[in-house]
């Protein structure tokens, strides 16, 4: 066995002492002993390194977990080493003392992130906020079972660095960080209740594509980068809304507004593959998985359209008026919304969610209805989750466009009841709006982005803005909340109004 068998260290940015690290070994005479000689390893090597002799030495930049690995002779034995990084950090000049008495509870002192965020571990730094107590100094502690990190500051928000932020998030991936906030209040600590955020072990993937009615077009984020001008009036001259993007890379759009001509580019070179005079129109998109169709709505009609050329098919029968589209990812099956009072595609009342089998070459059965939200409620904007197994969709009072009091729900593909996203919704109000999923992960957690009202803390005051929640489908399968508190988009501009993510890999 290897010796000790659990242990713990500390390090900082000075690293910390080495421990050594011994094997015993049972002889075949029954006998035990110390081995003079092994191979040894260690299973995270950003935690610390080994020597040839077994003493590990703590890295001065990162904690986490590591399994220590002895090998001889063709047997091994481990032992399991938690390091911990301790850091204090102190930004222009703010008290450090007097900050370990115990702290007067105050409610409401937090602005951002809300408790129990779930967020990919590539996502730039939070930015925590909180609200002005007149203190002389604050302090945001961060503590795991690999970190125990203290910010001193005499502001009301802090970033981390880089280096800092990819400390916190890179040793905890797949683990909880706890956030205590406190303040110096004349003699007095006043600290807020403790705050958890939950660090995805997996990186967020894809890019973010939304509309910005400041731009007049679309923006694009690479998740955990920038965001930067896709189409835009500035680009195009005109102005350009209500997207979606071909397995093959083509985006099609709507110039001028709703009813508008339908607009379609190759993303790889820019080229149009329909253009603004073609007269086309299409409101609503959605293309086939297998790239054949663009199914296109104006009017109430849904249109089949060739995905390669652009070029319309032929007009899908459907018994009433129908918008919204979204083709399933095994292309078998579209879901629609088949509205009572149908003043334009965007705008209407009495939505219902109905799918239509895809009978194979642009042909479709008769839809379905599979959620009906009852009278004086109205159910809009379905799209299917990256498995197919969940459709997720907006429920409100009023009629489809900018209601504010939209919520997210979700129901299985199949039907059956819907789900209210609580935890991601946060309140009443806020316009929480066309939820669009995520690239499928290789984890058990979705991810869902949608445009949202709410405050950005003190940054934004009610400004549209694109907001990611985490998703998990076993809760939904059980009935429950399956979602996280969502967390503001890092890399839009916070004075833009924000709508329609679609998220593509």
């Amino acid at each position: 066995m290897v010796e000790p068998n659990v242990a713990e260290l500390h390090t900082g940015p000075d690293g910390g002492e080495p421990l050594q690290f011994d094997v015993i070994a049972t002889f075949a005479d029954g006998k035990t002993g110390q081995l003079a000689a092994a191979e040894w390893t260690v299973s995270n090597r950003t935690s610390g390194s080994i020597d040839e002799t077994g003493l590990f030495t703590p890295s001065a930049e990162n904690g986490g977990i590591t399994y220590v690995t002895a090998r001889f002779d063709g047997i091994e034995a481990n032992a399991e080493l938690t390091v911990v990084y301790d850091e204090e950090l102190v930004v222009d000049g703010a008290p450090t003392a007097g900050f370990d008495r115990r702290p007067e509870q105050v409610d409401g002192l937090w602005l951002y992130p809300e408790n129990g965020v779930n967020f990919p571990r590539n996502t730039p730094s939070i930015q925590f906020q909180w609200n002005d107590l007149g203190a002389s100094g604050y302090r945001l502690r961060f503590t795991a079972a690999t970190t125990d990190l203290s910010v001193y500051t005499t502001a009301t928000s802090w970033s981390a660095d880089e280096a800092t932020w990819a400390r916190l998030v890179g040793a905890n991936a797949g683990a909880t960080l706890q956030v205590e906030l406190s303040a110096r209040v004349g003699d007095t600590v006043q600290g807020a209740p403790l705050r958890t955020l939950n660090v995805n072990r997996m990186d967020g993937d894809g890019t973010i594509y939304y509309w910005s009615t400041s731009a007049s077009g679309f923006l694009r984020v690479p998740y955990g980068g920038a965001a930067e001008e896709y189409l835009t009036a500035a680009t195009t001259g005109r102005c350009v809304g209500c997207h979606d993007i071909s397995p093959s890379g083509a985006f099609a759009f709507t110039y001028d507004g709703g009813n508008g001509a339908l607009g379609v580019k190759d993303m790889n070179t820019g080229a149009d593959i329909v253009s603004s005079d073609a007269g086309l129109i299409g409101n609503f998109k959605t293309y086939s998985p297998d790239g054949r169709y663009l199914l296109t709505s104006a009017n109430g009609a849904l249109l089949l359209h060739d995905a390669v050329t652009g070029a319309f098919l032929w007009e899908v029968p459907v018994d009433g008026t129908a918008t919204q589209m979204d083709w399933s990812p095994d292309g078998s099956t579209v879901v629609i919304v088949l509205s009572v009072e149908h003043g334009a595609d965007w705008i209407f009342t009495g939505g219902r969610i109905a799918v239509m089998d895809h009978l194979g070459d642009g042909v479709f059965g008769a839809p379905r209805v599979i959620y009906d939200p009852g009278a004086g409620y109205n159910a809009y904007y379905p799209v299917y989750s990256p498995d197919g197994a969940w459709i997720a969709f907006n429920v409100s009072t009023g009629d489809s466009y900018d209601d504010p009091d939209a919520n997210v729900y979700v129901l299985p593909a199949e039907g059956g009841d819907a789900i209210a996203l609580a935890a991601a919704n946060q309140t009443d109000g806020i316009t929480n709006s066309w939820p669009r999923w995520g690239p499928l992960p290789d984890d058990d957690v979705l991810w869902l982005a949608f445009s949202s009202k709410r405050n950005y803390g003190a940054i934004t005051a009610g400004a549209p803005q694109i907001w990611v929640a985490a998703f998990d489908p076993e809760k939904a399968r059980a009935g429950e909340d399956p979602s996280w508190p969502a967390f503001w988009l890092p890399g839009q501009d916070p004075a833009q109004s924000n709508h329609i993510p679609l998220w593509a890999e």
